[in-house]
């Protein structure tokens, strides 16, 4: 009875000491299953007046395997004035949590026109992690009675850890003055667009303004008219990391008139413009290009007088997008399978085998030698023995067999 008692004292103070080392180790395995989360956005706009802006936010976070969240905030507005110009603007962003990888997005957008004949676009893109943000602006703007319209716009994206932020204007006017000997007309424009992109950022920026203007005299004695154009056209586009700009201006002007006095007329256009177009980085492009033209005449009595002009300026640029070679695969050295079964005399030789790089080796036969082909020297320590019967081979040959 003494011993069981002992025995039976001793299990169950091990028993004990297994439970009191296992309540500590279940303690720390429910803590390392927990999991945290949290997710915020949002989102705002204004607009009036010829103007807008629009901007979104959305954060993401979480730490452990089984955190799982996503926030999403966007935005537009929308405006037009008195006049009938337009502001649009809008903004998103996604936000996402997987497990300890988190996410944010931003995107902030604006547009405007002023009463002087611009119309203006900016946009600041970003995301981080598990982020997707996008946002574009545009503005356009009529003026001078219709003779004069610009528009400016920016849109782009931005995934994973990037950005993108572009700026575009566009501005022209028209000018036209007559009396009763003399006709005039300018025609100035001008824009310029700028965008910038970092890692998963995307952005596009455009510009497109047109002015014309044309009078004529009001007198009775001679005549002149006048007429003037001006047109450009702006593109830039980024992405990854990189930048591109495009920018320009254009100018032209005419004047006709006739002097009643001396009984002369006169005529003079010019018309001249300069582009600029700047790329970096892979798949980046800008181009430029401009057009002006003017045009006079003049009459009195038999004298008549003419000009003209034309300037037309262009430039693109770009740079292809970077392409990824993939690596030469590179095969496994083949081994070829040991040769054929050992003939009388000699072994068989080794079948080849290597294989050539990018592919796996080709097993290579052995050769078995015909039986009875004693080609081996060391045969001849063979005893002799008296041929009583010989056998045909296989292959025809007579020999004498062994005892």
């Amino acid at each position: 009875m003494e011993k069981q008692f002992k025995w039976t004292l001793v299990v169950s103070t091990s028993a004990l000491a297994v439970m009191l080392s296992a309540a500590p180790m279940a303690w720390h395995s429910t803590a390392a299953l927990a999991a945290s989360a949290t997710a915020q956005a949002e989102g705002h706009s204004s607009a009036g007046g010829g103007a807008t802006d629009s901007s979104a936010h959305s954060t993401a976070g979480g730490d452990g395997g089984g955190a799982s969240a996503s926030a999403d905030g966007g935005a537009s507005g929308h405006s037009v004035d008195a006049d009938g110009n337009t502001a649009d603007s809008s903004a998103s962003g996604h936000s996402g949590v997987d497990g300890s990888d988190v996410g944010a997005a931003d995107s902030a957008t604006d547009a405007h026109v002023d009463s002087s004949g611009s119309a203006t676009a900016n946009a600041l893109i970003t995301s981080f992690g598990i982020g997707e943000s996008s946002g574009a602006a545009a503005a356009a703007t009529t003026r001078d009675a219709g003779n004069t319209t610009a528009a400016a716009g920016v849109s782009g994206t931005s995934a994973g850890d990037g950005s993108a932020s572009g700026h575009a204007v566009g501005h022209g006017t028209s000018f036209v003055a007559s009396n009763d000997t003399s006709a005039s007309s300018d025609s100035a424009i001008e824009g310029d667009t700028e965008v910038v992109t970092t890692g998963g950022g995307t952005i596009t920026g455009t510009v497109s303004v047109d002015t014309a203007g044309a009078g004529a005299t009001t007198g009775t004695d001679g005549a002149a008219s006048a007429s003037s154009s001006a047109s450009l056209d702006l593109s830039a586009h980024s992405t990854g990391d990189g930048s591109a700009s495009s920018i320009g201006q254009m100018n032209s002007s005419a004047a006709g008139t006739v002097d009643t006095t001396a009984r002369t007329a006169s005529a003079g256009a010019f018309a001249t413009g300069d582009v600029t177009a700047d790329n970096e980085g892979a798949g980046t492009s800008a181009s430029a290009v401009g057009s002006g033209a003017a045009a006079a005449e003049a009459g009195i009595d038999g004298n008549t007088a003419a000009a003209s002009a034309a300037a037309n300026p262009a430039v693109s640029v770009s740079t292809p997008a970077a392409t990824t070679t993939g690596t030469p695969a590179t095969g496994t050295p083949g081994t070829g399978t040991a040769g054929g079964t050992v003939a009388e005399g000699r072994t068989g030789s080794n079948g080849g085998g290597t294989g050539a790089t990018g592919q796996t080796g080709v097993s290579g036969a052995g050769t078995t030698l015909a039986e009875g082909a004693h080609s081996d020297p060391s045969l001849d320590r063979i005893e002799a023995q008296q041929c009583v019967t010989q056998v045909e081979t296989a292959g025809g040959a007579l020999i004498c067999p062994l005892p």
